[in-house]
């Protein structure tokens, strides 16, 4: 069965979730550390491969104001190389507050701080996917 992943992308992690496959719910499922635009491709391609991805969600980062982050230029090539890798939907998504709540799941299921700082992007993609099941149910 097929399933959808949401990625929250920096400068230096991407940060990666995906859904059930009845896509209900969302889950972290790994955080790694930027190379280059190859390498990220392929790593996030063999993620797509291997839960047989239909559906990709992209955070979008927002100022609280909503003007577009610089950040955006950092991700744009990644997408665009991505989809020309593969053929499934990409979506973009509201990612405003997303790292905020994901501290707080972080906390309440007591993981450390050093825990927490290395899974913050995977749990943030997680909220970002959540969100986005939310919206579209």
């Amino acid at each position: 069965m097929s399933r959808w992943m949401c990625l929250d992308v920096g400068s230096k992690r991407i940060g990666v979730a995906v859904t059930d496959p009845l896509k209900i719910t969302a889950r972290p499922l790994t955080t790694f550390r930027r190379q280059n635009l190859s390498q990220d491709v392929g790593q996030l391609c063999k993620i797509i491969a291997e839960y047989q991805i239909e559906k990709l969600v992209v955070g979008k980062p927002l100022h609280l104001s909503g003007r577009e982050s610089s950040t955006l230029k950092i991700i744009e090539p990644l997408i665009s190389q991505l989809r020309e890798m593969i053929k499934i939907e990409v979506k973009w998504a509201e990612e405003r507050l997303s790292t905020k709540e994901a501290e707080q799941i972080m906390a309440k299921k007591n993981l450390s701080i050093k825990e927490r700082r290395l899974r913050r992007d995977e749990f943030s993609a997680a909220v970002i996917l959540q969100w986005y099941l939310s919206e579209i149910k």
